[in-house]
């Protein structure tokens, strides 16, 4: 019997990153048990900790890549806390990933525990625009800010936002957004020239 469960989880190992599916589980899971509900323009926090499963080639600090894992972790929990999740799911709609830009100011070093904010700065019909901050809790430091930019799918701004508080606040948008969009659009010509 043992042998049967052991096999079905290395498996399920080799197959999948259960440890991603696990971590999302446990990050919507305590979120739901410790934090409060909250709406559009709050800000959501989740916290982490830089393990050896976290670093780069050097074993001094995080990699680039676990980076952009943790964003979909506190990504997902914003989407929880605020009800996006439930109005997307209600729906059958969808928020994918478009664009995202990182700036690096300092790195994580190995076994220094840190967090995410997350806020929603900024939206479109059909595009939502997130900042995510990485702070270090040992002296307060924005390590990185990443923005993103979600597209969503099957719904639209007004549906994705109903019965959440602040929605009707639209907040202008903020100056680094609109060069960021002039950016996407100028690569995306580029790219349409040679198609």
């Amino acid at each position: 019997m043992y042998c049967i469960i052991a096999t079905i989880v290395a498996i399920a190992y080799i197959l999948w990153d259960v440890n991603y599916f696990l971590r999302i589980a446990f990050t919507i899971g305590i979120g739901r048990l410790f934090s409060k509900k909250c709406g559009v323009n709050d800000t959501t926090t989740i916290y982490g900790f830089c393990t050896t499963q976290d670093v780069d080639i050097f074993l001094r600090h995080m990699n680039n890549a676990r980076y952009v894992r943790e964003l979909d972790f506190a990504r997902f929990h914003f989407y929880d806390r605020t009800g996006i999740y439930t109005n997307i799911k209600a729906v059958d709609g969808h928020a994918l990933q478009g664009a995202s830009s990182i700036r690096y100011r300092r790195t994580i070093p190995i076994f220094t525990a840190y967090k995410v904010e997350t806020k929603l700065v900024y939206w479109e019909d059909k595009t939502l625009f997130i900042e995510q901050k990485f702070i270090t809790l040992s002296d307060g430091f924005v390590r990185a800010v990443v923005l993103s930019r979600q597209n969503l799918v099957n719904v639209d701004a007004a549906t994705l936002f109903k019965g959440i508080p602040g929605a009707d606040r639209k907040p202008e948008c903020p100056e680094e957004i609109k060069h960021w969009l002039q950016a996407i659009e100028v690569s995306s010509a580029k790219l349409r020239k040679k198609d």
